[in-house]
């Protein structure tokens, strides 16, 4: 999460991306945020609605980060960026339900 938030708070010179490509990344970013927060919460013993609450706490996670971005210099919040974020969110959990022990 540190991470997210350091590179979310500066804007970097990167080389020109094609379209909506900034999506795909954010939805690898967040898979595996939501993968080890679900095995987290599926190991401390919150055995009742991990699944759900693996993908809120990350959604919201991944909203507040937009919102975030809305005061950072060179930087806009997206609605389309948030629903990548709830994606990535989706998969890393659907991927933890099938890893936990």
């Amino acid at each position: 999460m540190g991470l997210i938030f350091y590179l979310s708070s500066n804007t970097f010179c990167l080389p020109k991306l094609p379209s909506n490509s900034d999506k795909l990344i954010h939805i690898l970013v967040y898979i595996p945020l939501a993968f080890l927060l679900y095995i987290s919460l599926d190991r401390s013993g919150v055995k009742r609605y991990v699944f759900g609450i693996a993908i809120l706490l990350t959604g919201i996670y991944g909203f507040t980060d937009e919102f975030h971005q809305s005061f950072v210099a060179g930087r806009d919040a997206s609605l389309y960026d948030s629903l990548a974020d709830f994606t990535g969110a989706l998969l890393g959990s659907l991927a933890g339900s099938f890893f936990k022990t």
